[in-house]
């Protein structure tokens, strides 16, 4: 009977070190070993293996101790490292803890004496157990508990009613999966140690231990929701978790954020791929400025970097000895610099090398931003163009003020009728008469004034209102034409901007024919305008849009043509009846040769595809006999026009006079 007893003894104990060896190596293979949680993790898991190897030694020695004092002496010190380990899982536990919620960065250097006091008392006991025998001794070839083992007991409570404290004290700042991986781990070990405590020939507390490390595992050092699998730096979701751990904490720090002001040209330039090469390669290069976790790449113009204020830098400083990537070396104004000088320098694109345009904004938690809503606020709020700076900080953070007004402007335009459809007449080269015009959306604030279009579209298509305002100036649109003033005035179309983000929505073609059905007008009187600058990703999907809305009778034109990279695949892969040529084309080309070679070739290709060709910009009688000489069907510009209110409009075009 001793013997099977044994046997079933031991097979916890290998359960236990295959449980615990499993979790080590996946925790190396996923990357899981530079925060200090991490560490503190790993270093449970090998406490709970040490175990488990000294226990199935014992295990082993236990029929032979008696007749051998070799055997003895093994067992001997199987027990010693065994304590030696074990007295270290409820203080690396609460250690643990105190990394996992953070509250380890406000602990302070007498309280880490203090908390280190009882584990050296504890393994002074297990040292000195040779001599003194107060932790454990053999009599008759058994083994015997002394009475230190019963303080080593009461003081490992004591450190786990310190997790207790401190899980209760940071509980609202740790997230569901947090509590989860807690309560986990503390109820399967204490329902391993009751077991084993009812029950002693059950020695399953080690098993116990092991399985609540895996569901800390499973639960808490899994990261798969919140990091990039191929750069290993967080993404938007984790930034989100981080920041509202440390709001929620009361702990300051600095956001740096870096933007790349030109990704958008990089990306039509040389595609996705490449622009995910590009990302990793940035990211690659942060990584040996600061540590991973403190990475955060929110797209593909944007990272996001936490680093800890200058009290905090100070105080982590001690722990650095420990875990040395703890908190990052590095000042925010240094790692300023460093970005700005390496900017300098060329990136790889594709088969080709480029430099880029990064902006930096540095903030601070919570002196500029206290709460995450203001921090994201922040961090999806555009750059203003007119920038004469790469780095805002301070005062120059005012941008945001304004982004706000935009956005309350935007709000009361919605609701007070502010937004308005102002007008651009196209005129026919040929023929010299009016053939159609461009609806363009305007927003007058009865507190801002007037806000100009390349301002308030971003801020709409973040607020996620672009729905609402496109259908808004397509309603306007139908109406002014079921009026019967374009018909009677001699137009033929009137163009109409579709934003990409509507474009790609689910159910955009029905949602198009029935506002258009509505005011009952002709759908050949529409064109909608598209922007060249549309990604290679999107072509099959917007192809097969502009199909269904030309099938309903629509027409459709690509805008901005020349302001970009993918132009000419635009052109083939899209079915347009027009072509838009931006006005920098017909600019440049009367400024030299190159200008002038570029504009001619653009015309005499897209008029090779059987396009019509619409030239914007124009401003002056020498562009016009320019185009005339070119072939070109139909010009826009402030020659003409500028974009007018649709009163003013109607008058120009009816010729009536006040």
């Amino acid at each position: 009977m001793h013997l099977i007893i044994d046997e079933f003894h031991t097979a916890f104990y290998a359960v236990a070190f295959l449980v615990s060896f499993t979790i080590l190596m996946q925790s190396i293979i996923q990357r899981r070993t530079d925060r200090a949680h991490n560490l503190a993790f790993i270093l449970m898991v090998g406490i709970i293996m040490a175990n488990s190897v000294t226990e199935t030694v014992s295990e082993f020695m236990k029929p032979y101790i008696t007749k051998s004092d070799t055997c003895m002496f093994i067992d001997e010190v199987c027990h010693i490292m065994y304590f030696m380990f074990h007295v270290l899982i409820a203080p690396v536990f609460f250690f643990y803890e105190l990394c996992l919620t953070d509250a380890i960065k406000k602990r302070r250097d007498f309280q880490v004496v203090i908390f280190s006091i009882p584990i050296v008392f504890m393994e002074l006991l297990v040292l000195s157990n040779p001599v003194t025998e107060v932790l454990f001794y053999h009599k008759n070839g058994e083994f015997q508990r002394g009475p230190a083992e019963y303080v080593v007991y009461v003081i490992s409570a004591v450190y786990m009613c310190l997790a207790i404290a401190c899980i209760s004290k940071y509980w609202n700042a740790m997230t569901i999966k947090k509590r989860l991986s807690i309560l986990c781990f503390m109820g399967v070990v204490v329902l391993g140690l009751a077991i084993q405590f009812v029950y002693p020939d059950i020695r399953c507390e080690l098993f116990a231990e092991a399985l609540g490390a895996l569901g800390i595992m499973l639960l808490m050092e899994n990261e798969d929701d919140r990091i990039m699998a191929e750069t290993a730096i967080y993404n938007r979701h984790g930034l989100e978790i981080d920041l509202e751990t440390n709001i929620k904490l009361g702990l300051s720090c600095n956001i740096l954020s870096l933007r790349i002001t030109d990704v958008g040209t990089s990306l039509r330039s040389i595609g996705l791929t490449n622009i995910n090469n590009l990302t990793n390669d940035i990211a690659e290069y942060l990584k040996t400025k600061v540590q991973r976790f403190y990475i955060y790449n929110i797209d593909p113009s944007q990272f996001i970097i936490l680093l800890g204020d200058k009290d905090t830098e100070d105080h982590q400083r001690k722990f650095r000895k420990l875990f040395k990537n703890y908190e990052p070396m590095i000042s925010i104004d240094e790692l300023t610099e460093d970005l700005l000088a390496r900017f300098k320098g060329n990136w790889n694109m594709g088969k080709t090398k480029t430099s880029l345009n990064p902006v930096i904004i540095k903030a601070n938690i919570p002196n500029d931003f206290k709460t995450v809503e203001e921090v994201f606020f922040f961090i999806d709020s555009p750059i203003p163009k007119q920038l004469d700076k790469q780095v805002l900080e301070g005062d120059d953070l005012g941008y945001l003020l304004r982004r706000t007004e935009v956005e309350n402007a935007i709000h009361r335009g919605l609701a007070e009728e502010g937004f308005e459809v102002y007008y651009q007449p196209v005129y026919e080269l040929s023929t010299k008469k009016l053939y159609g015009a461009e609806a363009l959306l305007r927003l007058h604030d009865k507190e801002l004034g007037p806000i100009f279009p390349d301002e308030f579209i971003p801020v709409i298509e973040q607020m996620g209102l672009i729905d609402d305002v496109d259908n808004m100036v397509l309603g306007k649109v139908c109406e002014f034409i079921e009026s019967g003033i374009p018909e009677r005035a001699g137009m033929r179309t009137l163009n109409v901007n579709l934003s990409m983000i509507q474009c790609m929505q689910k159910g955009f073609v029905d949602r198009i024919n029935q506002i258009v059905d509505s005011y009952k007008v002709d759908k050949h009187m529409i064109t909608f305008e598209i922007t060249e600058s549309v990604g290679a990703d999107d072509y099959k999907k917007l192809g097969e849009i502009i199909t269904e809305l030309k099938s309903s009778g629509y027409q459709f034109a690509m805008d901005d043509y020349g302001t970009g990279y993918s132009n000419i695949q635009s052109i083939f892969s899209l079915d347009f009846d027009v072509v838009k040529i931006d006005k920098s084309i017909l600019w440049a080309a009367e400024k030299g040769d190159l200008g002038m070679t570029i504009l001619t070739n653009s015309i005499n290709m897209i008029r090779q595809m059987k396009k019509k060709i619409v030239v914007e910009g124009v401003e002056t009688e020498s562009q016009i006999h320019l185009l005339e000489d070119l072939g070109v069907d139909y010009q826009q510009g402030f020659y003409f026009s500028k974009p007018i209110p649709k009163e003013d409009f109607i008058r120009e075009i009816l010729g009536v006079t006040d």
